[in-house]
């Protein structure tokens, strides 16, 4: 039943866009430590406690749900946004929370839900709780999750097809679905955009590193660092899905310098793949919100003028939601908001009508 409840310099190719970037201070030394840093003062308790049902934080209905699959299991919430009629088909953006966090913290911090309320689009929150990894991170730094048909974004894939499959509720738009997420999240997030572009029409990654920038937890540290190396794409990979990166400049949890590495790895993805419509083309843009924060843009289209990558630069923005809510979970309520412009740029893509979507564990 439903139960409502609540700048390391830039690359000279970017750096020559983006004239006067603030170089970051020098990066402190870090521990060689087998666990995931937490900024202290949102370290997750020691007791293994499973995460509290999101609280009321929008007009709409919270649904709970349970998934099985051939590579596992998780729980998962779905908001259904205010307003919202039942044979109305909606997108649909899956959020992954960050390492410490429940889904009800992170549906908060990124004020998501209200976003969901004014434009209509379904959410759907996975639980990655202390039994499936202790800090509830996501696994993206272990090889045996960072591939299709196997692993977290397996699982990942495998809620999706499953919410999309419940009529009977809602009607999802199989050519609108997107994913964002913060931090693990994110990361797990270009993971599922890298496997999977052909259920995700488009993918939002805040504070993350690269696509497969470590393959086991000791080299977790130093890709959060950018110390560690980006693989090119391999024989017969996909494009990674059109995306929008978001990173801090003062982030000391994920390096500034893994913005770069990401907007770098998705455009050699790209170029790799080919196609009739190429990526001929960047826009810049440097700007000062009301708050008083200088952000960076740049902007990448396609031959035909269809924008694919969009990478900011937040000055001053730490390890957290840019534009999230005041005193929420790893959240900055100085913008610009990433939830604003994660959705703007999800709502341009919709996956090509011609072409037959591949359904998830074919």
């Amino acid at each position: 039943m439903p139960r409502r409840r609540s700048p390391r310099a830039l690359p000279s190719r970017l750096r020559a866009l983006l004239p006067g970037l603030p170089r970051a201070p020098k990066r402190p030394k870090r521990p060689s430590l087998p666990r995931l840093p937490l900024p202290a003062r949102s370290r997750p308790p020691k007791a293994a406690t499973p995460p509290a049902a999101p609280r009321p934080v929008a007009a709409g209905v919270w649904v709970s749900g349970t998934h099985a699959g051939p590579a596992g299991g998780r729980t998962y919430d779905v908001y259904v946004p205010a307003g919202l009629r039942r044979r109305t088909l909606a997108p649909l953006v899956l959020l992954l929370h960050g390492c410490g966090q429940t889904p009800a913290e992170f549906a908060d911090a990124t004020r998501f839900p209200a976003a969901a309320d004014r434009n209509g689009f379904l959410l759907v929150l996975p639980h990655q709780q202390s039994r499936h990894h202790p800090q509830r991170c996501w696994r993206w730094y272990e090889a045996a999750h960072q591939h299709r048909d196997a692993g977290e974004p397996a699982v990942l894939a495998g809620i999706v097809a499953q919410v999309g499959a419940e009529q009977d509720r809602w009607r999802v738009d199989p050519r609108r679905v997107y994913v964002a997420g913060l931090s693990a999240g994110g990361t797990m997030a270009l993971t599922l955009a890298a496997t999977y572009p052909d259920v995700f029409a488009a993918a939002g990654v805040a504070s993350a590193p690269a696509y497969r920038s470590a393959n086991g937890a000791g080299q977790a540290l130093g890709a959060m660092a950018g110390r560690t190396a980006v693989p090119p794409p391999g024989p017969g990979e996909p494009a990674i899905a059109p995306t929008i990166v978001v990173q801090g400049g003062a982030d000391g949890v994920v390096r500034p310098v893994n913005g770069d590495r990401a907007a770098d790895q998705w455009l050699a993805h790209r170029a790799a793949a080919g196609g009739p419509d190429p990526v001929g083309r960047s826009r810049s843009e440097i700007g000062t919100t009301a708050d008083g924060r200088r952000y960076q843009v740049l902007r990448w289209y396609t031959a035909r003028g269809r924008k694919v990558l969009e990478y900011w630069l937040v000055d001053g923005l730490g390890h957290a939601w840019s534009g999230g809510l005041k005193g929420g979970s790893y959240s900055d309520p100085d913008g610009p908001r990433a939830t604003t412009s994660m959705w703007a740029f999800f709502r341009l893509h919709a996956l090509d009508r011609r072409r037959p979507v591949r359904a998830a564990g074919a």
